[in-house]
């Protein structure tokens, strides 16, 4: 089965992920060895090396050198029923979270305080998109929330931390897609809500108010995830 170049990495990942739940495997069982896995994808063996190299930072997977591949165990992953993100670690998620607030209150501070609004009306379009998608497809609204995020990131004029802010978005998709994922009917139109109010603060130059705003939204988010992540992680087995 030939998968296409676009996104090969993350695209094996979630292959592998569905190859793990179709097969029924448990915490602890073997997968097929890499080069058998390459071989039922189609690709080269270090493009799968990659992928599962990305599930096991992900804490899907454990790689046992001179053993093999294996599904991992442990207490504070979670499944994420018929989403196809397979399991990811809580942990992980709300590091994430933290490391987010930790830069992008700064930033959306900085990028109301910039002298240039014209890259606003993109930004504002995206919004205008994402709220056309709020009980639609969970990857399309998450793209377009994470292209809000590094847009105010980017309007902050600190490329660095831009740049920051970006490569989270890379390398932690599962785990951005996991928090959509929690999110019900009511949860996304507020979470849209924050962010407009984020961008007015921006578009009327108010940096202490963006700040503020954007620290309260992600703040919001990990409470709740971490409510959530309780929930589950306390929840009756059956």
């Amino acid at each position: 089965m030939a998968i296409p170049r676009t996104g090969l990495v993350e695209a094996l990942s979630r292959h592998t992920l569905r190859l793990i739940e179709q097969d029924g495997l448990q915490p602890g069982d073997r997968l097929p060895s890499m080069k058998a896995l390459a071989e039922r994808f189609d690709v080269a063996t270090q493009t799968m090396r990659e992928a599962l190299q990305r599930l096991e930072a992900n804490g899907a997977v454990e790689i046992r050198h001179g053993s093999g591949i294996y599904v991992r165990n442990g207490r504070e992953r979670m499944v994420m029923a018929n989403r196809g993100y397979g399991e990811i670690e809580a942990s992980t998620v709300l590091d994430l979270l933290d490391a987010r607030l930790l830069i992008e209150p700064h930033l959306a501070g900085l990028a109301a305080a910039a002298h240039d609004r014209t890259p606003i009306a993109a930004v504002e379009v995206l919004l205008r998109r994402a709220q056309q998608h709020l009980s639609g497809d969970d990857e399309i609204l998450h793209d377009l929330n994470m292209r809000f995020h590094c847009s105010l990131a980017a309007l902050s004029g600190n490329r660095v931390l831009a740049q920051t802010i970006e490569s989270y978005v890379e390398l932690y998709s599962f785990e951005q897609l996991a928090v959509l994922s929690f999110y019900d009917n009511e949860g996304r139109p507020r979470d849209q809500h924050d962010h407009h109010e984020i961008l007015a603060a921006v578009r009327e130059g108010d940096p202490v108010k963006a700040r503020d705003l954007m620290h309260a939204h992600l703040l919001g988010v990990r409470t709740y995830i971490a409510e959530r992540i309780d929930a589950e992680l306390t929840r009756p087995a059956g």
